[in-house]
């Protein structure tokens, strides 16, 4: 079971040999783009990180083609609202949605009642950036190292809670993921949304999140929090002294990561020419400055479609043993 593999990097890797930002890559030779305005789909709130990196992503996409960009919130059922939008969308590169790890996960959540079929409906275009979360833990919970962490879990099962944004969503599936790798008992409170979970974290309500690296960041800064680990396979350059859950179980890695897709009808040129528009975006000197706590990836369809075959796998694998139901 493991969330962020070395195909992640493969899939990104494919997009990444372009030599220089600027110059398309081979594979995006005999391409064009959407004959007018473009409207992207990004089915979470408004002012979150993925809202807020899609549209520092987009504005640079606009620049870099003139295209007029429009970013439209359809937030709701897992991302499935924001989905299915899409999937009604006509194909003709005008109507782009935002893919995450929620796209993997309903293949299994919602298993023979979704509206779409992933390998039909949508045409992925490109895996352009992910996020590491982290083990964010209360400071009542008697534990300032993550090993510490796991021996007081193991010593009082049930009793750390942990909070998510709802059942099936990635700081679920990072806290059950955890709970099988390490053999540890914790109980886990879904909330509607982050915003709405925060305030019990803080007052020590909820004892642990499995949280984005940035909203990590800012609340150990301050001491309101004890960030003990990062999901990912490695330590991350903002928190190089914070251990990588991985570095004691090697099998467990986890990363958000976000890309983009078209309805599954849109015409091939027309994917390839906004796929190698998203990479070149991403690639822009400073673009990421804009967004830390994000790393770019950049992949081409291709890539993306096999690693999303590989994440719906997975995923299947985690939900399955946690015996995770809606």
């Amino acid at each position: 079971m493991y969330m962020q593999r070395r195909t992640f990097l493969r899939a990104a890797g494919l997009a990444c040999a372009s030599p220089m930002v600027g110059v398309r890559p081979a594979w995006a030779a005999a391409t064009s783009l959407p004959q007018g305005p473009i409207t992207v789909i990004v089915p979470f709130t408004a002012g979150g990180s993925t809202d807020t990196s899609t549209r520092v992503i987009m504005r640079q996409v606009q620049e870099n083609t003139g295209l007029n960009i429009i970013v439209e919130n359809r937030p709701g059922g897992g991302t499935r609202i924001g989905t299915d939008a899409l999937v009604r969308a006509a194909p003709d590169g005008r109507t782009l949605a935002l893919a995450t790890n929620n796209l993997a996960f309903n293949e299994t959540l919602y298993e023979g009642k979704l509206n779409y079929r992933l390998d039909a409906d949508i045409a992925p275009v490109s895996l352009t950036h992910s996020t590491a979360h982290t083990l964010l833990v209360h400071p009542a919970v008697p534990a300032n190292t993550f090993e510490e962490f796991i021996e007081y879990a193991k010593q009082n099962p049930g009793v750390v809670t942990f909070g998510s944004a709802g059942i099936g969503t990635t700081n679920h599936l990072c806290g059950e993921y955890l709970k099988s790798v390490a053999g540890i008992d914790m109980l886990h409170v879904p909330y509607q949304g982050i915003s709405a979970l925060m305030p019990d974290l803080y007052s020590g309500r909820v004892l642990v999140l499995f949280a984005s690296l940035v909203t990590a960041l800012e609340a150990a800064r301050d001491k309101r929090m004890k960030l003990l680990a990062v999901t990912t396979e490695k330590r991350q350059s903002q928190a190089p002294d914070v251990p990588a859950i991985a570095e004691f179980y090697p099998e467990y890695a986890f990363s958000s990561w976000i890309g983009y897709m078209a309805p599954g009808a849109t015409p091939k040129p027309i994917v390839d020419g906004l796929s190698a528009e998203f990479v070149k975006a991403v690639k822009t000197p400073g673009i990421m400055e804009q967004i830390p706590g994000f790393e770019p990836l950049g992949s081409t369809p291709e890539a993306f479609r096999s690693f999303l075959k590989e994440e719906v796998d997975t995923s299947r694998r985690i939900i399955q043993s946690a015996r995770i139901e809606l």
